[in-house]
């Protein structure tokens, strides 16, 4: 049963400004917001990002930390600061370019990631941290990561050189670390803060490209609540049809995940770059959504994306329609 209805929030760092977003949430059936904390927001607007999970708490919402595009291994669009300072911390695909992602596996970004984290979860009142989309960067035809780091790895764990291609050994040994990245990441929000809870969304896609084939890796660890994945159709170029049946097949998956492994589940649908004539098919997605049982329903983004480089053609009767969308929801499951 839905008990949940959200939207990704981000770009206001003003509280004061805030509670009238906060206040509309409210009024277009929202009782869930999930942060966009980009490592810029982190370092520049520390105090009032937790200011803003405080004011969003105090009006009742479940409230979810996003690591926003975080050395580009995570989910978004913002630039990452790690990668500016660390040149030699890069992801390296197997015809040896030097990608614009941090590699999992170098201890100058798990102990960026891991030291930031650890604050923000004693000092905010967040309910949940979203480990957004993890993933391997991938180029046609190309794939990571061969940086100095993995090779040194593969070759301890395995006995020889990693190959260059994606052999059954480095498909197993990719998921493993980002399985061992994510986990260390939850047991440090668990320690920090017993109380808070850890989503994992999955991209919709077993590619071992990506670096997840097997999502019952991820929901198999233990301090992992909740796990979710974000079937955007419309940005994939699909038909309604085609994409409503794609979206439908994955949450199932998602829901039959959650019931064997004891987690939590939730569902995201696309509400950036909607064309006009396809905005009923948010609504569609929505309430698929809330007819597949999952716990949790959210949109990416506020405003469906209004003003910014991600946004719909109107955006404004796209936000409404998800508002008439969330209350039926909403609605269904009292």
């Amino acid at each position: 049963m839905v008990r949940e209805t959200g939207v990704s929030y981000y770009g206001v760092a003003y509280p004061d400004r805030a509670i009238y977003d906060f206040r509309e949430l409210l009024d277009y059936g929202c009782n869930a917001v999930l942060f966009g904390v980009s490592e810029f927001d982190y370092w520049f607007w520390h105090d009032n990002t937790l200011k803003l999970i405080e004011e969003a708490k105090l009006r009742g919402f479940t409230v979810y930390i996003d690591l926003w595009g975080w050395g580009k291994v995570f989910g978004g669009e913002p630039p990452s600061i790690f990668l500016q300072k660390h040149h030699d911390c890069r992801q390296v695909t197997a015809k040896g370019v030097v990608y614009p992602a941090a590699c999992f596996n170098t201890e100058e970004f798990r102990n960026y990631v891991i030291e930031r984290v650890e604050k923000l979860a004693k000092e905010s009142d967040a309910d949940y941290f979203f480990w957004d989309e993890p993933h391997y960067a991938w180029l046609k035809d190309d794939w990571t990561c061969r940086c100095p780091t993995c090779l040194k790895l593969f070759k301890e764990e395995y006995g020889y050189e990693m190959p260059k291609e994606l052999t059954k050994d480095v498909i197993e040994f990719r998921q493993k670390k980002i399985v061992e990245f994510l986990k260390v990441l939850s047991e440090t929000v668990k320690k920090a803060d017993s109380s808070k809870k850890i989503c994992v969304c999955l991209l919709p896609t077993t590619e071992a490209v990506v670096g997840i084939s097997d999502w019952e890796t991820i929901a198999k660890i233990p301090e992992v609540d909740m796990v979710a994945t974000d079937p955007y159709w419309i940005g994939s170029g699909m038909s309604r049809e085609e994409g409503l049946k794609w979206f439908t097949e994955l949450g199932i998956k998602i829901v039959e995940l959650g019931k064997k492994y004891g987690k939590e589940t939730q569902l995201w649908v696309q509400a950036f770059r909607i064309p006009k004539n396809r905005v009923d098919e948010v609504v569609d997605g929505i309430l698929k959504a809330g007819e597949l049982g999952v716990d949790s329903i959210f949109v990416w983004c506020y405003r469906a994306g209004q003003g910014s480089i991600l946004a719909s053609e109107d955006s404004n009767y796209t936000w409404r329609k998800i508002a008439y969308a969330f209350k039926k929801v909403r609605a269904k499951a009292r």
